[in-house]
């Protein structure tokens, strides 16, 4: 059995590559045209969205790396390198689960939102107290609660806060039912 150097898998890597030169090339158009196709689509949903700036900028960049790994991990696949193309696919996967993982507490706040909304207890011009702060609640929205204190700071909690912690109703804007 002969063993190989570095330098002969990388000529023998090589040579594979030329051989299927035509269909690499194929590969990487086509793979280009459908990565150029799907970021116009995604920037066409995005711009719709009612996402903040930063957050469509940061949305776009994501989609577009993943898409270029994919199409290097094809092209490095049908050379033959499969272990490395696998390696890019599974740091894509571990990126997606990366951000799901850190997109829970973003969940957490909309439906503590959704609940505190309907909260009969909870509404805006209420002064509340939760953990050491006492304020009117200025304004809700779906992933936090602004708080104005007495000296006229703004206290910013995400929903999820609230949800989690008990609070105390100081002072009622009205009294329910309008009376």
């Amino acid at each position: 059995m002969q063993t190989l150097s570095f330098t002969d898998h990388i000529f023998e890597i090589g040579v594979k590559a030329w051989d299927k030169l035509p269909a690499l090339l194929l590969t990487l158009i086509v793979g280009y045209l459908l990565i150029r196709l799907l970021k116009s689509i995604v920037h066409s949903l995005v711009r719709v969205s009612r996402a903040n700036a930063a957050m469509k900028g940061i949305l776009i960049n994501v989609i577009d790396v993943a898409l270029w790994i994919f199409l290097l991990a094809a092209i490095l696949q049908q050379i033959g390198l499969t272990q490395v193309a696998f390696a890019l696919s599974s740091t894509v996967a571990i990126a997606g689960i990366a951000i799901s993982v850190g997109s829970s507490a973003f969940i957490q706040d909309l439906v503590s939102g959704i609940f505190l909304a309907q909260d009969p207890d909870f509404n805006p011009g209420d002064e509340v107290k939760i953990q050491d702060v006492v304020g009117v609640i200025e304004r809700m929205d779906a992933r936090k609660i602004r708080l104005r204190d007495s000296k006229g700071q703004l206290h910013v909690f995400p929903n999820s806060t609230f949800d989690k912690t008990a609070w105390i109703v100081i002072n009622r804007k009205s009294k329910l039912g309008g009376k």
